[in-house]
């Protein structure tokens, strides 16, 4: 006797059922229309999935941290350890601009990956490791990361 052997087997009706379990939920009232369909288009402010900077008007995504945009996200850090309240930022912040580049950069230390910080023209990790650098030698010039050598 085989390991396979031991296996339940399912029938084709029973995969059949499945699939029309599965379609009658997604076409029900209670599925969100949004996540319907071939291509996801989750619009800025989406109750469950939001992407969009809480800035009112700003037109940047939300960075991880702080709901926010990379920019937002690090003024607020300031404005907090000021002491100012996150009411009192949001409504005195200045909205942002789409930011978008004229082309996609790719990462110069592993090509196949797209870059991050287009100043550094790093991904997201070696951008990461960048940083950390810069933490364990405070007397390291941030620029040295953008020289090339040939």
């Amino acid at each position: 006797m085989t390991v396979p052997s031991l296996l339940p087997r399912q029938d084709a009706r029973t995969q059949r059922d499945r699939l029309e379990v599965l379609t009658v939920l997604i076409n029900g009232p209670e599925f969100d229309p949004v996540l319907r369909g071939g291509v996801l288009k989750i619009p800025p402010s989406h109750p469950v999935y939001p992407w969009n900077c809480t800035v009112p008007d700003c037109a940047r995504s939300r960075w991880r941290r702080y709901a926010m945009c990379s920019v937002h996200a690090d003024q607020w850090q300031e404005a907090e350890a000021g002491g100012m309240t996150r009411t009192q930022f949001l409504r005195g912040a200045e909205p942002l601009a789409a930011w978008e580049a004229p082309e996609e950069m790719m990462c110069r230390i592993c090509p196949q990956r797209p870059a991050f910080s287009l100043r550094l023209a790093v991904c997201f990790r070696h951008r990461n490791r960048w940083l950390s650098h810069l933490k364990r030698h405070p007397g390291a010039d941030e620029d040295d990361g953008c020289r090339r050598t040939t």
